[in-house]
């Protein structure tokens, strides 16, 4: 079987369509405690990146 490397354009997308996914997913969970009475949810970040990890992940850039 043989593959071929994505374009950044495909990557692009691809990170779009699973930002979208889990945003959808969190809204559905958030629907659902809802409807179950689940007052003590505890709420998350929208971004999955933490304490300065987008910053040190980003290619080129240097902490001073």
């Amino acid at each position: 079987m043989s593959y071929r490397r994505l374009t950044p354009e495909e990557i692009e997308d691809l990170r779009a369509e699973m930002r979208a996914a889990g945003e959808w997913c969190k809204a559905e969970l958030a629907k659902r405690r809802r409807e179950r009475g689940e007052t003590n949810a505890v709420e998350t970040s929208a971004s999955p990146i933490t304490n300065g990890e987008a910053f040190r992940s980003a290619p080129g850039d240097e902490q001073v």
